[in-house]
């Protein structure tokens, strides 16, 4: 209940809702995310829609690097993974959101799993290693913390064979306004990431559970994925379309194999 007593947003789907409307009506809509302490943003749907000539070239380059059998997490509306399908290569999407996969498989994606990034070793023992697992999409940010993070990625690495790549997709924290250098204080002061929150995605009525997410640059990345047995072989930084191109670089693909021994 709300504090005056009315319902509060119901608990649900609000990313398979985002994103059915946009497949559905072919434009982008709107959600916004809440973070803890009560900002909250728009969050557009632009980027599930675009087709692989829209795509960063950082992304196509980092692509071209996927051997099959390939594991998308996070796949959304199913984009890379159904770029990788048509190559064809052995494609299976994962995501938390039934709607997203009934996109994904209507993308022409096969194979799909309902799962979240942490119950990933035990939903997938059993089947053959991957070779290539995707993070794209800034599904960097599903680590969510230094702790979370390493436990995924050493999940990552039991489900994967000894040549296995990850690539992956980042963005690095953004500090500039007075809530956002607020709430870096008080995660620096309880021992945590700049880029640490706590998050929720509301579209209409309907709100996800909030949800660990992490904005951190690729030096955070590499010491998380050190301890969980990976490497970080290459970065390249980009900008999204419609970012000013003088100003230094948020995003950035990343590619990490597995350590020798």
């Amino acid at each position: 209940m709300a504090a005056n007593g009315s319902p509060g947003p119901q608990i649900g789907d609000a990313f398979g809702l985002q994103l059915s409307d946009a497949v559905r009506l072919r434009r982008p809509v709107t959600a916004f995310v809440e973070r803890s302490d009560g900002l909250i943003v728009p969050s557009g749907s632009a980027q599930w829609l675009s087709g692989e000539q829209e795509w960063p070239s950082a992304v196509r380059d980092a692509l071209v690097r996927a051997r099959g059998p390939v594991l998308d997490v996070g796949a959304g509306s199913g984009r890379h993974s159904a770029y990788l399908a048509r190559k064809p290569m052995q494609v299976t999407a994962m995501d938390t959101s039934e709607l997203a996969l009934g996109i994904c498989r209507d993308a022409g994606v096969q194979e799909t799993v309902c799962a979240d990034v942490t119950e990933l070793e035990h939903r997938l023992r059993g089947r053959p290693l991957f070779r290539t697992v995707l993070f794209l999409g800034n599904n960097v940010g599903l680590l969510g913390s230094v702790t979370r993070g390493t436990e995924i990625l050493r999940q990552v690495h039991a489900v994967t064979s000894d040549d296995a790549l990850i690539i992956a997709e980042g963005r690095r924290p953004v500090v500039g306004t007075a809530e956002n250098r607020a709430y870096v204080e008080r995660n620096l002061a309880r021992g945590r990431l700049p880029g640490e929150l706590l998050m929720r995605l509301r579209y209409g009525t309907t709100t996800t559970h909030w949800f660990p997410y992490l904005f951190c640059g690729p030096e955070e990345l590499e010491r998380i994925a050190k301890v969980a047995g990976w490497s970080l072989c290459d970065v390249q930084d980009f900008h999204y379309p419609g970012a000013p191109s003088d100003a230094a670089p948020l995003s950035y693909t990343a590619v990490l194999g597995k350590q020798d021994g």
